[in-house]
Order: structure tokens, then sequence, then C-alpha cells
């Protein structure tokens, strides 16, 4: 099946995705499902009993690396909102095709030979996901420890996945969480667990806006000074306030920022 990208590198899979569909007789309405491929493979079927297995969309329980959910896609609301979503969120937006509405079992082997692309455009990307129970051996071994302010690989990070689930307003308030762990680790002279927390930071900020400076918080988070914990608080509301649309405050909340690392 083609897939187009309108938004992501065919090339280079991000690894989650709004798949949508158009359908010819609804001009203002498209109809989309979210596509997943996993860091590591899952087996299923130590989880879920028999009788509840054909309720789960034909999904290949026993060796599971990609699924779209809802597994026949949903109605939304413009594609406007699925760009906005795709840009916030850093997912990949991807054209499946035109379909009828009306034909369920159609909807549902449509996204299902998409996710079977998307999955194959990722795993060409060199992308592949380890075996479950296996991780250890993929590749050979695990992947090298990460050096102090290194990113862990993010095929490895099963945070990155979760991330992708999150709406905006989880990820601050997860965010937020994570700089109370960090500073807490770096008043302590953890240097280990400062190190962890601020790889969870990075993948992180891999799902949030540009905009939201969320390197330029990590920095600053990891000085002890009294003038880096302002600055830190004032990047964070910054970070609130443009996720709330209000602008005004957010320049403003720049400006103190600004003066405060002119002192």
């Amino acid at each position: 099946m083609d897939l187009y990208f309108d938004r992501g590198d065919h090339n280079s899979p991000a690894g989650h995705a709004l798949l949508y569909f158009k359908v010819d007789t609804e001009p203002d309405r498209v109809y989309a499902s979210y596509v997943v491929t996993l860091p590591i493979k899952a087996d299923l079927t130590k989880y879920v009993p028999p009788f509840l297995a054909s309720h789960l969309g034909g999904l290949p329980l026993n060796d599971l690396s990609a699924f779209a959910m809802p597994p026949v896609p949903e109605p939304v609301d413009g594609y406007e909102r699925l760009e906005r979503l795709s840009r916030q969120r850093g997912d990949d937006l991807v054209y499946g095709g035109s379909v009828f509405s009306f034909d369920l079992p159609r909807l549902m082997e449509a996204v299902s030979d998409a996710v079977s692309s998307y999955a194959e455009l990722y795993t060409a990307s060199g992308k592949t996901a380890a075996p479950a129970g296996d991780l250890a051996e993929a590749e050979g071994s695990l992947p090298a420890p990460a050096e102090p302010g290194d990113a862990l690989d993010a095929s490895f990070n099963v945070n990155d996945v979760l991330f992708s689930f999150m709406s905006e307003g989880d990820k601050l308030s997860e965010l937020s969480r994570l700089l109370g762990q960090l500073r807490f680790a770096v008043e302590g002279a953890d240097r280990a667990a400062a190190d962890e927390v601020g790889e969870e930071i990075t993948a992180l900020a891999r799902h949030l806006p540009e905009e939201f400076q969320v390197s330029n918080l990590l920095a600053v988070a990891r000085d002890t000074s009294e003038r880096s914990s302002e600055l830190a608080k004032l990047y964070l509301d910054r970070c609130f306030r443009l996720s709330a649309g209000d602008t005004g405050q957010a320049a403003e909340l720049e400006r103190q920022i600004r003066r405060l690392q002119g002192e």
C-alpha cells in the first residue's frame, strides 16, 4: 500500500503517525487512526485470554510490533486539526487514500494494510524492534551505556512510545515532575540519577514544540545556582503559557528570562 507523508520523512519514519483517509462524498471530514511501531516486540498471548483475542481487531498477538488504534478509523473534524496535532506531538502525518466510510470491513483492512506498509518503511530505515524477552541479544548486545549528556537511542527507549500517547498537557505535567526529580538529584550531587532523568527529559522534548525551549530549560535545571533555579521556573511557566495559547504572558516571561540571564 502506498503511503503519502504530509509531515515526516518517508525514508525515516518517526515510528508513530496520525494516519488519515478521505471520503469523496464527505469533503469536510477525514477519518483517522493512530499508528505505533513498538521498540520491543510483544507477545500478548501471555496476557490475553483466548476468548478475548477475537475482539482485538486481528492483531498478531504472538508477535506484535506495530498496530493502529482505533482499528477502524474514526471521523475527525477537518484536516487542519490533524495537521496541528501532528506538529504538537511530533507525529508523522500520513495519507492512506480514499475509502467508503460505510464499509467497516474495508476500513479495517485499509488500516491494517497501512500499518504493515508503515512498519515496513520503519524497518527499512534501520529502526527495527527487538524481540520480546530478547532485547539483550538485539544487534548482539544492549546499546553501549550513555555517556553523561548523551540521549539513549530512541529505538530502545520505551518512554518515547509512552510520550507519543500523551496529550500536550500531560506531557507538561510529566515535564514538571521530571524537573522536580532532576533538581533533587542535582542538589544531592547524585550525578547518575541526574543524567538518567536528563535523558528522560530529552526524550520528552522530542514530543514537544521547539518553541517551548525544553533544551534550555534542561540546561538551567542542571545548575544549582539560585539564579538558575529561578530561570527554570520561568522556562517551565512559559511552556504552560504557550500551551494555553497565552502568547502575551509567554512573551513577558521571555523578557524576564533574558533580563535574568543578562544580570
